[in-house]
């Protein structure tokens, strides 16, 4: 079609698939491709079409009596699940797929190690966190997640024909304190445009400081601070990706460069503003 973007690259393809676990509070990875911190330990083998990762928000809906349409939609709780069939039986996936437990040891009669798995009592369910890395050629995704518990109950298939697996089903929990989830990737599809400087209003103001100064422009979204020459201007509030406001830091007289730094690539409004 005409003025339709093709890019074959952007399909994903999960050559191969990995998941980890730890104790909530656990350091996360920095980035997607760093070596996973301490206290991470891999689930190991799983089925190559069991890893699903599902985000579930809930809306509400109003209606009015002089419309057939819903008058206004409105969400009222999040909720996000992870969904995965372990082929490695282990006392640590044991205790991730049924949410906690206890390993003891056990004097078998003739000799040995034996030991003894049970699951969690009520109220003794545990949350771990957990981080899905997807890797499809020189792409790499982490998905992050801070807290979750399973919140399911476990049925397990004994049959003779084919392995036997351990459902892990996990909810992620949130808080107000930190994202729930979130997604650390070296894909270049997810960098975010250059955004572009219209105007600067006003583009003068005191050497005091102090202004309150409105900008507009494309792709101000992304804009994570508005340097005045070299320093950086303070209260930076994003209205939305075509308009920011910011408030000028001191500086000296004379017209300074107005940068926009951004993920996506800073830029550059030679001699935007002037120190009067």
């Amino acid at each position: 079609m005409a003025g339709e973007t093709t890019n074959n690259n952007e399909i994903l393809i999960p050559q191969l698939s990995r998941m980890w676990l730890a104790p909530v509070g656990t350091v996360a990875p920095a980035d997607a491709t760093v070596a996973m911190p301490a206290g991470w330990y891999t689930v190991g083998l799983f089925t190559e079409d069991s890893l699903k990762f599902n985000s579930e928000p809930n809306f509400e809906q109003v209606r009015s009596a002089q419309s057939s349409y819903p008058t206004r939609t409105f969400q009222t709780t999040d909720a996000a699940t992870i969904e995965v069939d372990l082929q490695q039986w282990s006392g640590r996936n044991f205790k991730a797929v049924y949410g906690g437990g206890s390993i003891t040891a056990v004097t078998p009669q003739g000799g040995g190690k034996h030991y003894r798995f049970a699951p969690p009592r009520i109220g003794g369910r545990t949350e771990i966190a957990a981080c899905m890395e997807v890797i499809d050629g020189g792409k790499h995704y982490r998905y992050v997640i801070p807290r979750t518990m399973q919140m399911e109950g476990v049925s397990k298939e004994l049959a003779k024909t084919k392995e036997s697996v351990l459902p892990l089903r996990l909810a992620v929990q949130g808080g107000d304190e930190t994202d729930a989830w979130y997604v650390l990737t070296d894909d270049p599809a997810f960098q975010p445009p250059t955004p572009t400087i219209v105007t600067i209003s006003p583009s003068t103001g005191s050497a005091s400081g102090g202004t309150a100064v409105t900008i507009t422009g494309t792709d101000l979204d992304s804009v994570t601070a508005v340097n005045f020459g070299s320093t950086a201007g303070t209260g930076l509030i994003l209205k939305n990706d075509t308009e920011l406001s910011v408030i000028s830091p001191a500086g000296t007289t004379g017209a300074k460069d107005v940068v926009l730094v951004s993920a996506g690539g800073n830029v550059t409004k030679t001699g935007g503003f002037t120190y009067a």
